[in-house]
């Protein structure tokens, strides 16, 4: 899966933390080459490693073209935030077609010690997810 965008802290019609964005390419089989870059706030989060993934069929969604045997992406993995090392991370990407009004994110970062550093989900404000045939 490839794409990228911007999610926005929202409570009601109250933005209350501001722009997420987000760029990656994940592959469904840890063992490739991946990277996904979060931003917010100053902030930058870095993927070093991913640690595991999984890709499945939401019969809801229709991603449309390319067609692909998946639409969602979960991932877990480890990296660093402001270039210190130790942080992990939980995520899901949806593919819910063009041009991407329908897709949407989970990123919940957590430092080393497990506390909760960011929690943000919602609907792509800006961007695209993009699932791809393996």
């Amino acid at each position: 899966m490839t794409g990228g965008g911007s999610i926005f802290d929202i409570d009601g019609e109250t933005v209350v933390e501001g722009r997420n964005t987000h760029g990656f390419v994940v592959h469904c089989d840890p063992r490739n080459s991946d990277n996904l870059q979060i931003n917010w706030e100053g902030n930058r989060f870095h993927l070093t490693e991913l640690t595991s993934a999984m890709c499945p069929d939401d019969p809801l969604l229709t991603p449309e073209s390319p067609d692909a045997q998946f639409d969602t992406f979960i991932g877990m993995g480890e990296g660093r935030l402001n270039n210190v090392n130790g942080y992990q991370i939980y995520f899901v990407f949806t593919d819910d077609g063009q041009p991407g009004v329908g897709d949407t994110a989970v990123i919940i970062i957590t430092d080393p010690n497990g506390v909760e550093v960011r929690n943000v989900e919602g609907p792509l404000t800006f961007g695209n997810h993009q699932a791809h045939s393996n």
